[in-house]
């Protein structure tokens, strides 16, 4: 089994370049890698893309000919993804720009001679993610053979697997969102993204929204990083909550009608509604503050 990986790409520039030479050391690792670019056709990040499509047969070079919001962005992707054959049970490897595979995590879980790694099709997959420590305004240039801790989005103490509404209802204590970067997902669960009513519109809570699919029943992490991410571990993100919290509408009406196939869920999603109900109480009428982001590690690695 090969993923199908696909790069969102804005504004890339530098950082895209970056990713590329990631996606190099792992081209073989993938059946389809597409390169979706939102800019004008002929732009700097268009033309490094047909570039490197020119030099390796499973490349593909998408590009939506204006720049575009988040969703729209990745409807377009979905669409040319949906016209060119890609099954619903295919996996997705989604990655941004500015981030990087992590080789060797993808080398042990793909690789040749790597042990099997059952991938179960009612089970999404995300993280951990290796983390560099980056300046918005310049490229990381430390110590490429340095160790780097990795984050989780699941409990510390585990486990490690997880019901999809005990796991969204974890990340919702946290007043953004997780990273989508170095994700396994079927599919499917992208079109039903696309196709959902009421429409997504922001990309706020898109790591949820996207694992809420109607057959997936459970998030797993992953034996170790397969993605390496850039930012600040002590970045509160905190004030970006409310526009986050936006999206919870939208996350919620998901739910709702999913646990109709899985009516087993309904406890886990009253219990959900009622944590959010009692967190924007204590935010909103009795004036605490938002709580800080928490930055779960896992362990370490190293190139």
């Amino acid at each position: 089994m090969k993923p199908i990986l696909v790069v969102m790409v804005w504004r890339g520039g530098p950082r895209f370049t970056r990713c590329l030479e990631s996606v190099e050391k792992t081209s073989h690792l993938f059946s389809r890698i597409v390169l979706s670019i939102t800019s004008e056709i002929d732009s700097e990040d268009h033309r490094l893309a047909l570039h490197f499509k020119n030099a390796h047969d499973n490349v593909e070079a998408i590009c939506t000919g204006k720049e575009l919001p988040t969703m729209q962005h990745q409807e377009f992707w979905v669409n040319h993804l949906e016209k060119t054959g890609v099954k619903d049970n295919d996996w997705i490897y989604w990655l941004a720009y500015d981030d990087q595979i992590y080789v060797p995590g993808m080398n042990d879980l793909f690789g040749q001679g790597s042990s099997a790694y059952s991938l179960e099709q009612d089970t999404v997959y995300f993280g951990p993610w290796a983390m560099r420590h980056e300046q918005p305004d310049r490229l990381w240039q430390g110590d490429e053979s340095a160790t780097m801790e990795s984050w989780t989005s699941f409990p510390q103490q585990g486990p490690l697997k997880l019901p999809l509404i005990t796991w969204i209802a974890d990340q919702l204590k946290q007043p953004t969102y997780i990273q989508m970067s170095g994700s396994l997902i079927p599919f499917r669960n992208y079109v039903e993204l696309r196709d959902g009513k009421p429409k997504k519109t922001g990309p706020m809570r898109i790591e949820m929204a996207t694992a809420a699919g109607k057959q997936t029943k459970f998030v797993q992490e992953l034996p170790r990083a397969i993605s390496m991410i850039y930012g600040r571990s002590n970045s509160d993100r905190a004030n970006y909550g409310n526009e986050a919290r936006a999206e919870d509408i939208h996350l919620v009406s998901r739910l709702i009608k999913r646990t109709r196939s899985q009516p087993t869920q309904v406890f886990a999603l009253v219990s959900l509604l009622v944590q959010q109900s009692a967190q924007k109480f204590a935010q909103r009428i009795l004036k605490r503050p938002t709580k800080n982001e928490e930055w779960r590690i896992r362990s370490t690695e190293s190139n």
